[in-house]
């Protein structure tokens, strides 16, 4: 019996089908699993290193740029100081308790010394498993030199970080004007949307905090850079540089450091000769005062002296004294003192009449030693040297108070204040430090008066002004009423020598007149001059004016106590520099009169 051939059913080709598709699966995967084996093999185990590692950033911080004079000389400049850090865990080769011995061995004062070293390690490792543990902040060359003659830098141990600190050359020579840097406040941080942060400044950096080193601190801060370390398994460590640290710019102020170190030399002692040769209200009780010098072409200040001043290399370890000390050093009188100009504010009140067409140079006002125009307010002239029929050179030369009185009341105390405004007085002198306003004396004041005028005419009554605005002022009569914008700084370049920022010289202010009104009033002041004898042997040409404006504290004998106050500029014919001295309890205008002559010996000699 023939048996039929049974057909072949679809089942065995997909098993075929299935099994050549599964072949290939395998075959994949294999090759795959040899790609990964033998030629990915290196990535692969780079991998596995970088996943068995603890990363973490280091701060490499920016040198602050220096601030130097307009000679080049440092004024103020990083020094390099060293923080410590502990690496954990211990790399290899090195032993963590032998490390901590040597430290010990070294006398350092670290964040380890004493019994706690258990709880600030056991503190560490609870927060992290691998970095850098800080012992030490600001430590000296000879700390970093013995760390190294003891090997631990080289072996991994520890870490030095380099970081400037800020130092100066003489401490005393501009405290108040360079001011200082320290730790940014929680308030500075938050202040303007955290505009710090978005600078890329971090929180625990310090920034300029005073002074020139906070007005310029985006330019004389520098940009931290960073480092990424990576430590393994078995404690080995590597780094890789993700920024390079750039220091900040280098600022060039207009001041001569010389120049500064000479007038703050001649105030110094011209208060001690004060002191110690003069009677009981007449200048034996002066402490303090100031001195500025501008550069009358370009507003520069050459130099600004406070006095007294402090270190500003120990000012905050000698804060507490110096707070409480009653001569108040920390006061910049410079930008922030305020004193009645006196007799200085004559020239102010002759501009306005010139200018007004209110008087001419030869108009004439009789002195006879009283101004007996209001009944019931009658000022004396002391008549130093003139007497009878004033014009205008004569009453500059000897500052005649009746010639000023009658003048002043006919100019109006809102007219002669607004030129003074014009020529610096009671103004924004321009430059980049805060300063106070200083006030002049108006018509709308609460306690305006007629006698009140009369005051503020030979410049008492309510105005006050500030000596960088009296060197403003005596730069503006130098320039026939043109005033300049008075500056510190001139400039700053980076670590390549490249200007980043430039002061422009500007004029702030212009008051009317040009040289018919302002030639009369310097011929007045050069022959002012000459009636000070400490003067009359000048190398050069001087135009000044004195000041003696009272004080409200009772002077022995009934008085009252004077300041001193000279304002001035020189060479007279072509004047290149503008100079205003103050003396608290100076005793009358001539005794500033000696700081100004030492001042132009220090510039022409003798």
């Amino acid at each position: 019996m023939n048996r039929q051939k049974k057909p072949r059913g679809p089942g065995k080709g997909r098993l075929t089908a299935l099994a050549v598709v599964c072949g290939a699966v395998f075959a994949l995967f294999a090759l795959r699993l040899g790609w990964m084996q033998f030629l990915q093999a290196d990535h692969y185990a780079r991998r596995v290193a970088e996943l068995s590692q603890t990363r973490y950033q280091v701060t490499l911080p920016a040198a602050r740029g220096d601030i130097v004079d307009a000679g080049g000389r440092v004024l103020a400049r990083d020094a390099t100081a060293y923080d410590l850090t502990l690496c954990l865990p211990a790399p290899p080769g090195t032993d963590l308790t032998e490390t901590l011995r040597t430290l010990e061995t070294l006398n350092l004062k670290t964040c380890l010394d004493g019994e706690d070293v258990e709880t600030h390690l056991a503190a560490f490792f609870s927060a992290a498993s691998a970095g850098e543990l800080p012992l030490a902040e600001g430590l000296d060359e000879a700390a970093a030199a013995a760390l190294y003659a003891a090997g631990l830098p080289q072996s991994g141990a520890v870490r030095l970080i380099a970081r400037g600190v800020r130092t100066h050359p003489d401490g005393t020579l501009l405290p108040h004007l360079l001011g200082d840097t320290g730790a940014i406040t929680a308030e500075q941080w938050q202040a303007e949307n955290h505009a710090l942060r978005d600078a890329g400044v971090a929180m625990n950096d310090e920034i300029g905090q005073s002074g020139l080193e906070q007005v310029y601190d985006s330019l004389l801060r520098g940009h931290s850079g960073r480092l990424q370390v990576a430590v393994d398994r078995d404690g080995r460590r590597s780094t890789r540089l993700l920024q390079d640290p750039r220091p900040g710019a280098t600022l060039e102020l207009f001041l001569d450091s010389e120049l500064q170190q000479a007038v703050q030399a001649a105030l110094q002692d011209q208060i001690r000769t004060l002191r110690t040769t003069r009677t009981a209200g007449n200048g034996r009780e002066c402490s303090a005062g100031a001195a500025v010098v501008v550069d009358v072409r370009t507003g520069g200040v050459l130099a600004a002296v406070s006095c007294p001043g402090y270190d500003l290399d120990r000012w905050r370890q000698d804060y507490a004294a110096l707070s409480a000390d009653a001569a108040a050093p920390l006061l910049d009188r410079v930008c922030s003192g305020l004193y009645a100009p006196g007799s200085a504010f004559k020239p102010a009140v002759a501009a306005a009449a010139l200018a007004g067409g209110v008087i001419t140079p030869a108009d004439t006002v009789f002195c006879g030693g009283r101004y007996t125009f209001y009944s019931g307010y009658q000022p004396r002239c002391l008549q130093l040297g003139h007497s009878g029929a004033v014009s205008l050179i004569p009453a500059l030369q000897h500052s005649c108070n009746i010639f000023f009185y009658d003048v002043g009341r006919r100019v109006g105390v809102d007219g002669f204040s607004a030129t003074a405004q014009r020529l610096g007085l009671a103004a924004d002198a321009g430059a980049e430090l805060p300063a106070a306003a200083g006030r002049l004396t108006w018509t709308t004041d609460e306690n305006y008066q007629d006698g009140l005028a009369l005051q503020a005419a030979i410049g008492q009554g309510n105005t006050a002004v500030t000596p960088l605005q009296l060197a403003a002022y005596a730069a503006a009569l130098a320039r026939d009423g043109q005033r300049p914008a008075l500056h510190f700084a001139k400039a700053a370049y980076d670590s390549l020598g490249r200007t980043v920022w430039q002061f422009r010289p500007r004029t702030a202010d212009t008051a009317p007149g040009g040289r018919e009104v302002f030639s009369p009033i310097r011929q007045g002041m050069v022959a002012m001059s000459g009636t000070l004898a400490v003067l009359r042997d000048s190398p050069v040409t001087l135009a000044c004016k004195t000041g003696s404006p009272q004080r409200p504290e009772r002077a022995p004998g009934g008085g009252y106590y004077t300041n001193s106050v000279l304002i001035g500029y020189f060479p007279a014919e072509e004047p290149r520099y503008a100079m205003a001295v103050v003396l608290e309890y100076g005793g009358g205008g001539a005794n500033a009169a000696p700081v100004l002559r030492q001042t132009v010996r220090a510039l022409y000699g003798s």
